[in-house]
């Protein structure tokens, strides 16, 4: 069972992952997000959240995320359905569906958003049989579902095009837009001719996709509407309009009840006489910002520094912002500076040439744009190439980023047909042939290996523990996720100067797990935790030969608070005390399913990789089937963090660039990837190189730290892998807030990047969430980066980890996927 920690984190998880939805769903409107940015930002934390419920498996399912479902919170459910969704349980599903049928309609439109965002194939039978129901918001619903998957309505779609209710009417057009099966142009035709504003925009749109007679006959019809109904006819005829239509726009332009519209049109529209009306109204009161946002649009200027105009008017207050529309958040332009820019990149524009971002629109152009522009204009470019290729691509713009990505890249083989220039009159006045939809690409199961492993060493088993999780799953999700849990070290007292007096030190610790321990207890406690995590997934039997190497704490911020203060050195019978006792002690606390036939003890951040060198040797020398190698230690014991303190390195009110302590407890599986594959074992991640060295100085004797050994180590890591370190890796760095390792690590990038090394990664700090961790620091590092490529969350499938030790140690190791 979770520990009650473990719940709390959780309940974090759920309550963010609802937060962070709602703000989600405000950014795909939003002029100030594009997609990379929306993905890497906001969105990535809240799959992280999402992701790290379900990991927490059936018993969070049960206790937490089923009565969500019937919270008064909206966010809250709908963050419950989106993992319920994703767990692969039949009952999860169940449950979600139910909710879905027999919801009020405003809960139901929770559900419906999370079934849109989530596309289940085998609901797709459910789904049609909820288009039998008498209800009609309930078949409304079921067929958005199904459009938002592209999957086929079924028969019923030709009665549902004639039903008497205009949401269900508006459903059916939108899926008559990519069914296979024929569709009658009257009922499009009456629902054109009607009153309903919402039902005759569908049907516009989807005459033009069928080819409907006189369609754009209604679209001009329509756009001269002053009735606020003709906005998507003129976006319409911007977006495909010929001269006469451009004119239409241009001359409306400043019009008080559609200029909005029509400026919004113009920017589609990417002709350069749209640019130079943007330009006349840039100091328009109150369409300067719209004729700017479209002025970059099809030019490609960047409207920032001395482009970029205060916005006028006052701030809105937190309930203003609620309710603001995207158009709000549109700055204005300093119009004498973008003249002056037009007029040097004015002879770049020809007439009668379509133009986006400042490139001439092709068919190539407009998906590698795609994500570049600002997320509220992504659902009129795709809503373009929906009509252009007659229904058969849908860019679901309003869906994960994932997906976005993964249509566009879809849609590369029909991109020859696009014809982005030529009039939506000429291109809908023949009926659609017949459809031909884009063949998914197949993607490999993430743990099926890619490559030749006889001769690797592979990771096929983790265990851990830290202070925001019971086990690896837990603790690497919730490190992904940023979840932090920050507690007072109230044995440890702190000076702050400005406010004259003491506050308690604060740290990471597990209290759950260490609490009433200190020295030897505590850390085999920490280590037994995570090996009872790592046991049931390494398939270890008693004729197994292995062996058990473990990084302890290096003792050295003792030895120097010994010599600061002048007592009597007891690094010697520390030091002996972890050799005879720790070791012991820990398989007495969690006995081990075979004998060990080697265990060894190494001490600080590097011991870890030494501990993985003899563990590469043992394997290769073929001594050994597989070796279990961890780290463990634990800093936020009184004593250790008095002597952090007093050598200044704890972080406090006077001392902002220290470090907060940790504690926890890391262990891998490693073996020979052939000797695991015939066992039928999972290869988690390939330990491709390691490398450690030490610099002959520690952080402490007041000589600068200028990278040289951790750049030397980290080249000699990359050095014998194919690509040298040049192609992008994430690299897992432990710099822990601490501005003499900040330091080490700027010097030495600084040297690989000089020859090309690392040029282009990014990186994760397990400290942030876990805090300065030690000689455990190089297995809680392992373990997100293992999981991290086992879960999808690496796209550059190498990983890069380095660990420094105060002592002056240094250690490099690199990972890739199997």
């Amino acid at each position: 069972m979770p520990s009650r920690l473990q719940w709390e984190v959780f309940e974090d998880h759920l309550h963010e992952a609802g937060f962070l939805f709602t703000q989600w769903e405000r950014t795909l409107h939003s002029p100030r997000f594009t997609l990379e940015e929306v993905a890497e930002g906001i969105e990535r934390r809240l799959l992280a959240h999402l992701d790290a419920l379900v990991l927490g498996g059936p018993e969070v399912a049960r206790r937490l995320l089923h009565p969500a479902l019937e919270q008064e919170d909206a966010e809250t459910r709908t963050a419950s359905a989106l993992v319920l969704l994703a767990t692969g349980a039949e009952s999860d599903r169940h449950c979600v569906l139910e909710h879905f049928e027999h919801a009020e309609n405003e809960e139901r439109a929770c559900f419906q958003r999370a079934l849109e965002l989530r596309p289940l194939p085998i609901c797709v039978p459910r789904l049609h049989a909820l288009l039998e129901s008498r209800e009609p918001r309930l078949q409304a619903a079921a067929m958005e579902v199904l459009v938002a998957w592209q999957a086929e309505p079924g028969p019923l779609l030709k009665s549902l095009l004639v039903h008497s209710s205009p949401e269900v009417r508006c459903a059916a057009l939108k899926a008559a837009r990519f069914t296979k099966g024929p569709i009658e142009s009257r009922a499009v035709n009456e629902a054109l001719a009607g009153d309903n504003g919402l039902l005759r925009d569908n049907a516009l749109v989807t005459a033009l996709i069928l080819g409907v007679d006189a369609a754009w006959a209604h679209c001009r019809r329509l756009a001269a509407s002053t009735q606020g109904q003709g906005a998507l006819p003129r976006l319409l005829m911007g977006l495909g309009g010929d001269d006469s239509d451009l004119r239409f726009l241009l001359e409306r332009a400043t019009s008080p009840d559609i200029g909005p519209s029509c400026l919004w049109a113009l920017g589609f529209s990417g002709r350069m006489e749209a640019a130079e009306k943007c330009l006349e109204l840039l100091p328009h009161e109150t369409l300067g910002s719209r004729a700017a946002e479209s002025f970059c649009a099809i030019t490609g200027l960047r409207l920032e520094q001395h482009f970029l105009s205060p916005t006028p008017g006052r701030e809105l207050d937190d309930s203003e912002v609620e309710v603001s529309s995207p158009e709000d958040e549109l700055p204005f332009a300093v119009p004498e500076a973008v003249r002056h820019w037009w007029e040097t990149h004015r002879s770049r524009f020809q007439k009668n040439t379509r133009y986006l971002l400042g490139f001439p629109l092709t068919p190539a152009g407009i998906f590698e744009s795609y994500p570049l522009v600002p997320m509220r204009r992504c659902p009129v470019l795709a809503q373009e190439i929906h009509l252009r290729s007659r229904g058969r691509i849908q860019v679901p713009s309003r869906a994960f980023s994932d997906r976005q990505r993964s249509a566009l890249r879809d849609a590369q083989a029909l991109d020859k047909r696009l014809n982005l220039n030529r009039p939506i009159k000429e291109l809908s006045d023949t009926a659609r042939p017949a459809l031909e939809m884009p063949t998914p690409r197949r993607v490999p199961e993430a743990h099926t290996p890619t490559r030749r492993l006889t001769g690797k060493l592979g990771i096929t088993a983790l265990g851990m523990v830290s202070p925001i999780g019971d086990g690896v799953v837990a603790s690497c999700a919730a490190s992904r996720a940023g979840v932090v849990r920050i507690s007072a070290l109230e044995d440890v007292q702190l000076w702050d100067s400005e406010h004259h007096e003491l506050e308690p030190a604060r740290g990471h610790a597990i209290p759950w797990v260490t609490e009433g321990f200190s020295g030897l207890a505590r850390l085999t406690a920490l280590a037994s935790q995570a090996l009872l995590d790592l046991l049931p997934h390494t398939g270890l039997h008693a004729k197994s030969r292995c062996a058990l190497f473990l990084a302890a704490p290096s003792d050295f911020y003792w030895q120097r608070f010994e010599e600061r203060e002048e007592l009597p050195s007891r690094h010697t019978s520390r030091r002996e005390q972890l050799q005879h006792g720790l070791l012991q002690r820990i398989f007495a606390t969690t006995p081990l399913p075979v004998p060990l036939r080697e265990q060894a003890l190494f001490f600080g951040e590097a011991g870890f990789v030494q501990g993985l060198q003899l563990a590469a040797r043992q394997l290769e020398s073929g001594a050994v089937d597989s070796c279990i190698v961890g780290g463990v230690d634990s800093l936020v014991e009184a004593r250790h963090a008095e002597a952090l303190d007093a050598l200044g390195l704890l972080k406090g009110p006077d001392n902002p660039v220290g470090f907060l302590p940790g504690e926890a407890a890391g262990f891998i599986l490693l073996e020979r990837a052939e000797v695991a594959l015939r066992r039928g074992a999972r290869i988690l991640a390939i330990l491709d190189s390691l490398q450690g060295h030490a610099e002959p100085f520690h952080r402490l004797s007041r000589t600068p730290s200028l990278g040289r050994s951790l750049a030397k180590c980290i080249r000699d890591t990359l050095e014998p892998l194919p690509d040298h370190g040049e192609a992008p890796r994430l690299v897992i760095a432990t710099l822990n807030g601490d501005a003499y390792r900040a330091n080490d690590w700027g010097h030495a990038l600084v040297q690989l990047r000089a020859n090309k090394v690392l040029n282009h990664s990014r990186e994760w700090y397990p400290a942030a969430t876990f805090g300065e961790l030690g000689a455990a620091s190089g297995a809680a590092g392992i373990c997100m980066g293992v999981r991290g490529l086992e879960r999808g969350y690496v796209p550059e499938e190498k990983v890069l980890l380095w660990v420094s030790g105060d002592d002056g140690s240094r250690g490099a190791l690199h990972l890739s996927r199997p």
